[in-house]
């Protein structure tokens, strides 16, 4: 077992290698926009150093709304114990990614999620 000195050494080391920064972004409402529809109003949570990396190398491809389209899929790796989840988004180097899922660990060392970009 690790001690949780050693646990916390290792986080240290691991966030110096977290070369970006991201705003964390949370669904505060969902508002009619008076046609049947509705609009996203989305409220920043707080900004994390972060790293983000692509999942293989080109974007695969999804059924959504009925039609076959492109989706690029992205592991985002923030500090531990970092407070973001499905639906959350992510904004960092000109991209805007939502959290399809975190990624689960024995030890915590960082937060892992996999994102899909928003376009």
């Amino acid at each position: 077992m690790l001690s949780t000195a050693e646990i916390q050494a290792m986080r240290g080391v691991l966030n110096q290698t977290l070369p970006d920064s991201g705003t964390i972004y949370r669904r505060d409402a969902i508002t009619s926009d008076g046609m049947g529809g509705f609009t996203d109003e989305w409220g920043a949570s707080g900004t994390v150093e972060c790293r983000i990396s692509p999942i293989g190398r080109t974007p695969t491809e999804q059924i959504i709304a009925e039609q076959l389209q492109s989706v690029s899929l992205w592991t985002v790796t923030l500090p531990a114990e970092t407070e973001i989840g499905p639906a959350d988004r992510i904004q960092s180097s000109g991209r805007v990614l939502e959290v399809v899922a975190p990624l689960p660990r024995s030890w915590e060392l960082c937060r892992r999620v996999v994102c899909q970009e928003v376009r």
